[in-house]
């Protein structure tokens, strides 16, 4: 078969793909020299490259219509043919089939798209189907549990993905440069958009409850910008960058992420986000927040940008607001009436008229006809067992540096600090002795067990416990990202990857993190139903088990495979209403789990 004749090509960029041109040249008679003119699109580099096979235009192919029988990839300068047989594609093509681990990365497809993370990506990276690699990346973080780019190709090439085309490391540090804050912000925009549009769907208008945390995420590069020592979170003396989240405790979802200096601290990073959110139009919100956050500034900010908040107030501060409470409360807090049965806390609650500034202005006083009001809920807590705890731990501290003390033995920085706190010091000739200064014991006992919380949204003081409960979720999404994820460092050189590349761990983070709630869904359904098994297990076994479904790829078409487990206690299940074809599960109780947790949407 003889090889066709191409005129003169040539491959131009555009915004979203790679086209092929063909031109004329002509001469220039002032010049004297030729150029190239009269330019004419006549196919696409279907690869999303400068290499890679060409689809041709219609009219082109008309044209030629010899070409209708040959692949033509360009590999270099040169345009290579391969001749077609009937089926449109080659020998080698039909001899090949490649096996691809499909199971788990297909259930992570569902996943994704019946959140909101699927419509966010293609608003926010909707060019040259960068979302699909972005999502290809996310995949391979979540189930190496590794965020080493070098693995990448290895990985790629023994699974199916959502984008199937090879990607090399340095291709992928492209994609992480081309990640951008404002791709980013229209994400956290369309996320949040579709996560308040499901929760219409089955009637809830409540607001999203967001919990708010930060973290540090050590690095070795000291060229990074935002890398300082500050207080590690993981203690492991490295220069660090804060990472802070919003996640939403119903579902688990992370909807929001900043990163700040390593050495700024935890408390005047509010300010920030709230600004962050009322620029992007991240409204009916209600921030909730561990005592590292909690302030009159952030107090005031959230009024001033009508954010609702939940904040855990310092009970520690001298002279503050919140002891005050405490102490007018304190006799109502031993009452047996005020002890709640479900929190089993005694609480009280009390509305306090909260004066701010609504516009602020710099070096100016406030005064009454600027300012405004709000009322503000104090929600005042205290849990007696808490307190004995504390009381019987201070006790035997003591015991151990009177211990010390009496046997001549040295004591080390903390207990040396309690020795300055709560004893007195004696010195009579040329003996020292020291006794326990009971005011002082009791004045560091004297908090101990309370807890307060002020919202200006949630009156009820029992579902404002519980709301603070919940925040334990943005606690877990750290873990999923440091340690089950294995992103605990950033492993890039330059400012512009390290945006993409925290970028790309948050979504793989949040995909994740959808798994853990499916699987702790189905674990709180097992209690509730004596008929489902109760077996849970790990979101990565469940995953790793989930890989083991093979995809047979061959000639443009594939197959699933089935699941083989080991040994032979084997069963034909139903017809998988996922994968619709008749497949063998292992006989374990894991797959009873997998098939409600993972391929069926819960209520």
């Amino acid at each position: 078969m003889k090889t066709p004749q191409l005129p003169p090509l040539i491959i131009k960029k555009s915004p979203s793909a790679f086209y092929v041109y063909t031109y004329k040249n002509k001469w220039d008679p002032e010049k004297k020299r030729s150029y190239r003119a009269s330019f004419k699109k006549v196919g696409t580099v279907t690869s999303g490259e400068k290499e890679g096979r060409i689809r041709w235009d219609d009219h082109f192919l008309a044209e030629r219509p010899e070409l209708r029988d040959f692949i033509c990839e360009r590999k270099g300068k040169d345009y290579v043919f391969t001749p077609m047989n009937e089926g449109g594609f080659t020998l080698s093509q039909a001899m090949e089939v490649k096996q691809l681990h499909a199971g788990a990365t297909w259930a992570l497809d569902q996943l994704v798209v019946q959140s909101p993370i699927g419509e966010a990506l293609k608003t926010a990276f909707p060019q040259r189907r960068d979302y699909l690699k972005v999502l290809s990346i996310a995949y391979f973080i979540i189930l190496n549990q590794d965020n080493n780019i070098s693995r990448y190709p290895t990985f790629a090439e023994a699974t199916r993905l959502p984008w199937g085309a090879p990607l090399h490391p340095s291709s992928i540090g492209r994609i992480f440069r081309k990640i951008k804050k404002q791709q980013i912000e229209k994400y956290f925009s369309a996320l949040q958009e579709g996560l308040i549009e499901q929760k219409r769907e089955v009637g809830d208008d409540d607001k999203l409850t967001l919990a708010l945390d930060s973290t540090s995420i050590s690095s070795y590069a000291n060229k990074l910008p935002n890398v300082e020592r500050g207080r590690n979170k993981d203690e492991d003396n490295l220069p660090q960058i804060n990472l802070l989240m919003l996640v939403e405790s119903k579902s688990g979802l992370p909807i929001f992420y900043r990163t700040y200096d390593g050495n700024v601290p935890d408390v005047q990073t509010v300010r920030r986000v709230i600004a962050d959110n009322s620029r992007l139009g991240i409204q009916n919100v209600v921030l909730v927040s561990d005592r590292g956050y909690s302030g009159t500034k952030n107090i005031n900010d959230c009024l001033r940008n009508k954010v609702g908040f939940l904040f855990n107030m310092k009970c520690g501060i001298s002279g503050s607001l919140t002891q005050e409470l405490i102490d007018e409360e304190r006799l109502n807090l031993q009452d047996l009436n005020r002890r709640d049965w479900y929190t089993q806390v005694f609480q009280v609650t009390k509305k306090i008229n909260w004066i701010y500034e609504p516009s602020p202005v710099k070096n100016q006083k406030s005064t009454k006809k600027t300012q405004e009001s709000e009322e503000l809920y104090w929600h005042i807590y205290f849990d007696r067992q808490i307190a004995e705890n504390a009381r019987q731990g201070l006790f035997e501290r003591i015991d151990r540096v009177q211990e010390k003390i009496a046997n001549g033995k040295a004591l080390d920085e903390n207990e040396q600090t309690l020795l300055e706190e709560v004893f007195e010091k004696h010195e009579q000739d040329d003996t020292v002795s020291y006794t326990v200064d009971n005011k002082k014991v009791d004045q560091k006992l004297r908090y101990k067990g309370y807890r307060v919380l002020v919202s200006d949204e949630i009156s009820d003081a029992g579902k404002a416990w519980c709301a603070y409960q919940e925040r334990w979720i943005v606690e877990d999404t750290f873990k999923t990202l440091k340690s089950r994820l294995g992103c605990s460092r950033n492993r890039v050189s330059d400012n512009e990857s390290l945006t993409g590349k925290t970028f790309v761990q948050f979504l793989a983070t949040s995909i994740a993190m959808i798994v853990r709630t499916r699987l702790r869904k189905y674990s709180e359904e097992c209690k509730k139903n004596t008929a489902l098994p109760m077996v849970y297990d790990g979101d990565g076994r469940v995953l790793d088990s989930l890989n083991n479904v093979m995809q047979a790829r061959f000639c443009g078409g594939y197959y699933f495979g089935e699941i083989a487990g080991k040994g032979t206690g084997l069963r034909r299940r139903r017809r998988n209403r996922i994968l619709e074809r008749p497949i063998w599960f292992r006989g374990r109780p894991l797959l009873e789990a997998l098939n409600f947790a993972i391929f069926q949407e819960p209520n």
